[in-house]
């Protein structure tokens, strides 16, 4: 029987791809009207809110703006703003006693709406890295990135309260086409209560357009109106399942 002989690059680059599969971020997917995704026990839900919500009509706590076709990142603070977050009067400070409690299926939840800003031709756009913290003060500063420090503790924040990466690399994809630009809200997040503790101040750092490039201007983050015109509960968690079973059959 003839040998064959295998090179050690070939072997090597065989390794790689398998390592390189394994590793591949996992995909949930928002950009379908009514589309609800559980990451981490936080519900991600598509929204096309009626009413005007972009910039200067929702209270933003934090927002981004980064290069057009490029991520961008930041995060909420009264300190020093870094990276791609927008100063001035759309980036504070935020209270955890100002955002509003949900109660879906029996489970309190925090709520907190994103508002993408993408133009017509370019609706995709991809939520990489999300991240809460929990502190005393609102004016922290000098953050490290999760995507250095994924599941650990930031030196200045401390340990997150939730990560969507928290087990493995993952990522929402959002669609803006159901009313392109500035000027409603794009997703709900509803984050469960109970991995709030002690500390009056929470910090979101996020990352968009790292998987998908963004396109146009700011993606704000504002807190819920307190689950007034959001599905019930049963609707909701139904769809939730839907998603997830479709996942499975793929």
């Amino acid at each position: 029987m003839r040998k064959v002989r295998v090179s050690r690059l070939f072997l090597i680059s065989v390794i790689a791809l398998m390592v390189a599969s394994a590793q591949a971020a996992v995909e949930y997917n928002l950009a379908y009207n009514g589309a609800v995704e559980t990451v981490n026990g936080a519900i991600y839900m598509q929204w096309d809110e009626p009413k005007p919500m972009g910039t200067g009509v929702i209270d933003a706590f934090v927002a981004m703006q980064g290069t057009t076709g490029g991520s961008q990142h930041g995060y909420n603070t009264d300190g020093a703003v870094e990276f791609d977050t927008v100063s001035g009067g759309h980036t504070h400070a935020l209270l955890l006693s100002d955002i509003p409690i949900v109660t879906l299926g029996g489970t309190n939840y925090r709520e907190f709406l994103l508002d993408i800003n993408q133009n017509p031709t370019h609706n995709i756009l991809s939520l990489d890295e999300l991240t809460f913290y929990q502190a005393a003060t609102g004016t922290l500063t000098g953050y490290l990135p999760d995507f250095v420090t994924r599941n650990s503790t930031n030196p200045a924040f401390g340990a997150p309260i939730y990560d969507l990466d928290a087990g493995g690399d993952n990522y929402v994809k959002l669609d803006d086409s159901f009313g392109a630009g500035s000027g409603k809200g794009d997703m709900l997040l509803f984050v469960p209560n109970s991995v709030f503790g002690a500390g009056n101040y929470i910090y979101l750092y996020s990352m968009c357009g790292d998987t998908i490039n963004g396109a146009d201007g700011f993606e704000e983050w504002a807190v819920g109106n307190g689950g007034t015109v959001i599905p019930e509960p049963a609707t909701m968690l139904l769809l939730g399942l839907g998603a997830v079973l479709l996942r499975k059959k793929k």
